[in-house]
């Protein structure tokens, strides 16, 4: 996902995701075009007039400075960074942007964190490592009542009680992991269908595609000799080059494929070819 918004990320992001409004409703609203109000949502590089620019931070209720980008603020533009309450690393971390900040803010701003950062402090401060003990220590006793009374390590209730201790590291990650599958699963379907979020391709298809081309009798010499058979294996690895970047091997000009070729032949695996079949000549 991107850093940051982009300007027609952030106007379609208000219309759909906050007023719910189709690019009609929003023109009705606004008094500006369908068209060029689509326009402002596909091409960053559309110039919007000032008139319309008004119009929409107006109608959203924001700045006209988050409307194209320039801050993530839309209430607290006048906090200093002591009102953050942040350490010199934090605040040094948030200004390189080391971590993505839209998705920091997302996380932060997510209706579970609180309770994610809640059963943090808990671990941490401890607050509930006594009522740990104490229930591992009354499953103790018990264990120990129970070999008084003659029970063995294969007694039910005595495994029960072998098993039944709290491990309090491995709670408490429990817990945190639970906090965290939403926060994460909420986040991720959000931004499934980001320009640069990894497309759905259908990757056994295409390696298959691929395999295809590179055994397809047709595209080699049919000559059994080494030097057929060798040439045969580079041409493959040229068709395995075109087809990886989806361009086809006829966009080659005679000099480029010569060229490519060349290099292909110093590469490991043709060197490992040539050392097989000079070992197997039926291969």
């Amino acid at each position: 996902m991107h850093t940051r918004l982009t300007i027609p990320e952030r106007l379609k992001d208000l219309r759909v995701a906050e007023k719910r409004m189709s690019l009609q409703e929003l023109s009705d609203a606004t008094g500006i075009p369908s068209s060029t109000l689509g326009n402002y949502e596909k091409d960053e590089n559309v110039d919007m007039s000032l008139g319309n620019l008004l119009t929409l931070a107006d109608f959203y209720q924001v700045s006209t400075d988050y409307l194209l980008c320039r801050t993530e603020l839309r209430e607290h533009t006048n906090k200093s960074v002591s009102d953050l309450h942040l350490n010199d690393d934090a605040v040094q971390i948030l200004t390189d942007e080391k971590y993505n900040p839209r998705l920091l803010s997302e996380l932060l701003s997510h209706e579970s964190f609180h309770k994610f950062m809640t059963d943090l402090e808990i671990y941490i401060d401890g607050f509930n490592d006594k009522g740990i003990q104490i229930a591992n220590a009354f499953l103790d006793v018990m264990r120990y009542k129970l070999n008084e009374l003659g029970a063995d390590s294969t007694d039910a209730f005595t495994k029960i009680f072998d098993t039944s201790h709290i491990e309090t590291e491995q709670y408490y990650i429990n817990i945190l992991l639970e906090d965290l599958k939403p926060i994460v699963s909420d986040l991720r379907n959000a931004h499934m269908k980001d320009s640069n979020t990894a497309s759905d391709i259908d990757y056994q298809s295409m390696i298959k595609n691929i395999i295809d081309g590179f055994t397809s009798p047709t595209q080699f010499a049919t000559e059994d000799t080494p030097e057929a058979s060798n040439d045969a294996y580079i041409n493959g690895l040229l068709l395995l080059f075109c087809k990886n970047l989806e361009m086809k091997i006829t966009q080659l000009s005679v000099e480029e494929k010569q060229t490519l070729k060349e290099i292909f032949s110093r590469s490991k695996p043709a060197k490992e070819h040539r050392k097989l079949r000079r070992r197997n000549p039926k291969l």
